[in-house]
């Protein structure tokens, strides 16, 4: 069997895209930047089935067992390989495998590392043998735009160019410039009641919207220099402003959605007790619950002590700033 394995990452976005400029064609209204991590994985594994026969689509539980894939899974990955056979012209039917390393769908980005290594996998069957930038773009077909950025490892932009918003995510800095670690407090691990891709529909309706794309130019600016400079005050000041009017707007929404929970406030007072003892450390949320706590290595061990019992966390997954997608030689079947 000619199996194919990709690992692709998730990613936490420093400066968010909340909204789009063009829902079909995944063009977002906002330059976003990102952290890729490293333990926050996606493995797809695909192989040819003969001509005629319908797609297998699975999940492998967390018990390694392959089960066939709920209504959601398979309705985005069924989208997704639609889009690429559609660019490709490639036909064949797949039998597809796919797990994560942390809870789907709960706001930790599982889209991202999901349709990127579902983007590179079939790239590889078709014998295209794609660099980041083409994956990067292959991924946005999936309608998910945090997936554009996990086709690069550490620090990245998306989309590189303001001028072409179709365009691919671009690397602003490695990982290795700075090794900032990302304590994830999962709050919640179930699957969001509201999808990022609602939340993106309804983002224009919040008052406060065409504020925040006015300030958000500034913001990028000092989050970039903040990263060139390894300037963590500055970083700090900017992405927690950032996540909390990023769900303000959530909030204000019409319909509002809300995605926080009572430990997800003890969670951000905390780490702002924190910073004000003089740790290097700060608070940012994707669409969901669950907070990543970002630290320098010097004082992780610090960070995690303060918070480790703090009521309401069910489980804590240390990572930090990785690289991108890379081909596998074992497989999920």
């Amino acid at each position: 069997m000619n199996r194919i394995t990709v690992s692709s990452p998730s990613n936490i976005a420093l400066i968010k895209y909340w909204g789009m400029r063009d829902e079909q064609l995944t063009l977002p209204n906002n330059i976003s930047l990102s952290m890729t991590l490293s333990q926050c994985v996606s493995l797809c594994t695909l192989a040819p089935l003969h001509s005629g026969t319908p797609d297998e689509i699975l999940w492998r539980t967390r018990e390694g067992t392959l089960v066939p894939a709920n209504a959601s899974l398979r309705f985005g990955i069924e989208y997704h390989l639609g889009q690429l056979r559609q660019h490709f012209d490639h036909w064949q039917p797949l039998r597809i495998a796919t797990s994560n390393s942390f809870p789907t769908g709960a706001g930790i980005a599982s889209s991202a590392s999901g349709f990127s290594a579902l983007a590179m996998a079939f790239a590889l069957q078709c014998d295209q043998d794609c660099d980041a930038a083409r994956i990067s773009e292959l991924a946005r077909l999936s309608g998910s735009g945090s997936a554009t950025r996990s086709a690069f490892g550490g620090f990245v932009q998306w989309p590189g160019d303001a001028r072409q918003l179709a365009g691919p995510a671009q690397p602003f800095a490695p990982a290795q410039h700075w090794p900032l670690c990302d304590l994830i407090a999962v709050v919640d691990a179930r699957h969001k009641k509201v999808s990022s891709r609602q939340g993106h529909h309804l983002a224009a309706s919040s008052p406060f919207y065409r504020t925040r794309l006015d300030l958000l130019p500034d913001r990028l600016n000092t989050v970039r220099q903040a990263i060139l400079n390894r300037d963590f005050t500055a970083l700090a000041n900017a992405v927690e402003c950032e996540a909390v009017e990023m769900h303000m707007i959530a909030m204000t929404s019409q319909p509002p959605v809300f995605y926080w929970q009572p430990t997800t406030l003890a969670l951000l007072e905390r780490v702002r007790q924190l910073r004000g003892e003089g740790l290097q450390v700060c608070t940012t949320m994707d669409a969901g619950p669950n907070v990543h706590v970002i630290c320098t290595a010097q004082h992780r061990s610090q960070v995690f002590a303060a918070l480790r019992s703090l009521p309401g966390v069910v489980r804590w997954i240390f990572d930090q700033a990785g690289d991108g997608p890379r081909r596998l030689e074992h497989h999920l079947f």
